[in-house]
């Protein structure tokens, strides 16, 4: 590889590594005149990258948007990433999108090195596919919900809340998470000047606003309250609230973030969970191995009563 050619790759590498750069801080990291930097950023713009010259003291290059989709420049550890994140989206976690997952994956592997493919091939032999989540996600709803968070426009959204009401709303989009096999939408609801997480499956089309809004600070303790309020307690017919002999951070343990709320009440701790059926979190509590009180749940406290009364039954009898 001639100097020129890989002093290009390391430019490329730096405009895909953040979202802007000065140019005082390009010439830097390469180490070469301003006239050098330019001609770079003309080769690297014939090839079909779409470099966008930004404003301000002494100016500043940023990636944008090319006519093509030129290759990308990927350290190993980068492409073992992509590649285990395209064998999940092949899998069919996210409907629209198998075949071009499959697909990529197979390029991407024809072009890596052994040794990379070698690394590829441990990290998947160490994977389990325990098969889709209980509801698909539409790309389109998940990419036009990335790139509204990327572009800070406001949303408007069609809702099915858990009781079947269809709502709209408009919100300002901060993160997609997934866990307990499902996604969710963190978003801001103007209106209600709060906080909101929303299952994806359930938004039924989004449409992208004229309105930007500035980035909002969310503390990691109220995004982990609010997330695990939603996956663990309020889509869920049946609720209970429980006080457990043990401190917080070994409920925790236990129980883990997509089952309950965990609220430290010091030498105890309040237990805020729900489920399909009582039955479920009768079966947690029961086999938790820590001493407990029922505070809330009625149908639960029916079914401790009678699975108890089953099990007493079933240990006599014989």
């Amino acid at each position: 590889m001639s100097r020129t050619t890989g002093r290009t790759l390391a430019l490329l590498g730096l405009l895909q590594s953040r979202p802007e750069w000065t140019g005082a801080e390009l010439r830097r990291r390469l180490e070469v005149s301003d006239r050098t930097l330019r001609r770079d950023i003309d080769d690297l713009r014939a090839l079909g990258y779409g470099i966008e010259a930004t404003r301000g003291v002494g100016g500043g290059y940023r990636l944008g948007a090319g006519a093509s989709v030129p290759p990308l420049t990927l350290a190993v550890d980068e492409a073992v990433a992509i590649a285990v994140g395209l064998r999940t989206a092949a899998a069919g976690i996210v409907t629209g999108i198998e075949d071009a997952a499959t697909r990529t994956l197979a390029k991407l592997e024809l072009s890596l090195a052994p040794s990379t493919r070698d690394q590829i091939a441990a990290v998947e032999r160490a994977m389990v596919n325990l098969g889709r989540a209980r509801d698909d996600i539409d790309v389109e709803t998940v990419t036009a919900l990335a790139r509204s968070i990327a572009q800070r426009r406001a949303i408007r959204i069609r809702y099915r809340r858990h009781d079947g009401e269809i709502v709209e709303r408009t919100v300002e989009p901060h993160r997609i998470i997934h866990t307990a096999d499902r996604w969710y939408l963190v978003a801001w609801e103007p209106r209600r000047r709060g906080w909101r997480t929303l299952r994806v499956d359930r938004i039924g089309w989004v449409a992208l606003t004229p309105t930007t809004f500035g980035a909002r600070e969310i503390p990691d303790d109220a995004l982990r309250e609010a997330t695990t309020r939603a996956i663990s307690i309020s889509p869920y017919p049946v609720r209970a609230r429980v006080r457990i002999h043990a401190e917080a951070h070994v409920v925790r343990r236990i129980f883990g973030p997509t089952v309950a709320e965990v609220i430290d009440r010091g030498a105890t701790t309040e237990l805020i969970t729900g489920a399909d059926r009582p039955e479920v979190i009768a079966l947690y509590l029961g086999t938790c191995g820590l001493r407990w009180e029922l505070l809330e749940g009625e149908e639960v406290r029916a079914t401790l009563h009678r699975l108890s009364e089953e099990f007493a039954a079933s240990a006599s009898s014989g």
